[in-house]
């Protein structure tokens, strides 16, 4: 039995068992990977979209980890959010855990999420639809092509550059963030 101390997001959660939840988290230095919790009635679950710090306790006869010792950093405050925001995020997190590998880590896009995830109460939509893009690109599933020529400039703005540098931009007219939005 092996101990490590580390943080992760919350892609998706379940039941185990009857006393067990089970998550798939992705935790930066191991990529996704699925671990159960026994249930506590005075503890509350952690839930989707938290990042959170925790302890995974690894066995050699287990393919399933078991994490405690759980800390929530923080979560995408979703209570003040429009539901085509909340919406967006839960496709971005179902895209990441559908086409990341588990075991596999992804340094960029666990930085990525964990930004976004901290500070989500103060980032417009628009700027989750860019963080979303360049999730898409990390998993190469972006095209570099599009009939709008302005839509076309920032996708390869979005493939040259940084995520820190991509939020930095200023404000996209309503227009094109309709079409931004199609390409999920």
């Amino acid at each position: 039995m092996s101990i490590f101390k580390t943080h992760g997001i919350v892609l998706k959660q379940g039941k185990y068992s009857e006393k067990e939840l089970y998550y798939k988290i992705l935790f930066r230095d191991y990529g996704i990977l699925t671990v159960t919790k026994r249930k506590k009635s005075r503890e509350k679950p952690i839930d989707t979209w938290y990042f959170v710090s925790c302890e995974i306790i690894t066995h050699a006869s287990k393919s399933v980890h078991t994490i405690g010792n759980i800390k929530i950093n923080s979560y995408f405050q979703a209570w003040w959010k429009k539901y085509s925001e909340i919406e967006l995020f839960l496709k971005i997190l179902s895209e990441v855990h559908s086409q990341i590998p588990e075991g596999s880590p992804h340094y960029e896009i666990y930085d990525i999420l964990s930004y976004y995830i901290e500070e989500s109460s103060s980032l417009s939509y628009y700027k989750l639809i860019l963080v979303g893009l360049k999730i898409k690109c990390c998993l190469g599933s972006l095209w570099e092509s599009h009939p709008n020529e302005t839509i076309m400039k920032i996708l390869k703005f979005i493939h040259a550059n940084k995520y820190s540098d991509i939020l930095r931009l200023w404000a996209i007219s309503d227009d094109l963030i309709k079409d931004l939005e199609q390409l999920f």
